[in-house]
């Protein structure tokens, strides 16, 4: 744990993502949500995919649909099998739109 934090402080988004698990979890750190989530923003601030879909997951436990799709859309237009899955079931639900769902599924061919 102390290494991934070093390596967060350097910026290495894997090391911020990896802290994000480790917080979700609660393996080796205490359970922390919140300390989840900010690692997880750094690491898709950096491009990592799995980061912005944890992140579209964490809003979705919220009931925060609006950003959980947000999440899920970029992440799904970047190839993320698990956030164009997730989208497809928010779109079903009816808590996304036709469109947006489209948006996901094109971008996510093209990726």
């Amino acid at each position: 744990v102390e290494l991934y934090e070093r390596a967060a402080e350097l910026g290495v988004k894997d090391a911020h993502y990896n802290l994000g698990v480790l917080y979700t979890i609660g393996d080796k750190v205490g359970k922390d949500t919140d300390k989840a989530i900010r690692h997880f923003e750094a690491a898709a601030i950096c491009g990592h995919v799995p980061a912005r879909h944890n992140l579209g997951w964490e809003e979705h436990k919220a009931r925060n649909y609006d950003l959980a799709i947000q999440h899920f859309l970029i992440s799904a237009k970047l190839g993320h099998n698990g956030s164009l899955s997730n989208f497809k079931t928010l779109f079903r639900s009816g808590l996304a739109t036709k469109a947006d769902y489209a948006a996901a599924l094109r971008g996510h061919q093209n990726a």
